[in-house]
Parts: C-alpha cells; structure tokens; sequence
C-alpha cells in the first residue's frame, strides 16, 4: 500500500508535458534572454530567471531523418525523466543536439548533459 503511494508522491515531481516549452514564441522568447553552454554532444541554451522549471528539445533535420530525430527526442525525454529533481528550479532551457551525437551511448549523452547542466 505504501509503494503505491510513494509511485503517487514521486509521480508529482516528474517531468510532465505542462514542464515542456512547445510554441514558437516560447523558444523564441527563450534564445532572447537565454545564456548558451556548449557540451560535446548538445547545445544549451537556459534561462536561470525563469518563473517555471521548463525544458525544451530541438532536433533539426541536419541530425538525420525522422527516425533518427525522433530517437533523439525519446532518450532527451527520459534522461529528462531520471534527472529532473536534480534540475534547479525557476530553470527553462533547450537542449540542441550536435550531429556526432548519434555515434555515442546514452549514458555518455547523459553524462554529457549532466555536466553541461552543472556549468
């Protein structure tokens, strides 16, 4: 009984699509007042004055095709998922992958990121 409460609890503190930046205007307003850290694998742009804890993903078409873009978009989303508690809150950003992103393991790209992030 109390597992289930305690999946109910751990439940609130993830990541949920009202935590996503979507609309153009977000992202444009973001790169506006954003900050860019460079990692091996991805670009970031943050907002450390945001008013929400907010992440957003660009994959643009130079990465590869729509499979390959969409891979990229499942492991941002969960290494999102394991690390959001880790993430300072009143934070929005957006995280650019770079082309030599698809030759390296998940837990390398979520190193990277983490560390990123750190910065």
């Amino acid at each position: 009984y109390s597992s289930e409460e305690d999946k109910k609890v751990e439940k609130l503190y993830l990541p949920n699509k009202s935590n996503r930046l979507k609309k153009r205007s977000e992202f444009i307003n973001l790169r506006k007042k954003c900050s860019t850290l460079h990692g091996k694998f991805v670009i970031i742009n943050i907002n450390k004055n945001s008013d929400f804890k907010k992440y957003g993903l660009t994959v643009s078409k130079k990465i590869g095709n729509a499979v390959k873009r969409n891979y990229l978009k499942r492991i941002f989303r969960s290494i999102m998922i394991n690390n959001w508690k880790t993430i300072k809150n009143s934070v929005s950003f957006e995280i650019i992958p770079k082309k030599k992103i698809l030759n390296h393991s998940f837990a390398e790209i979520e190193k990277d990121i983490k560390e990123t992030l750190k910065k």
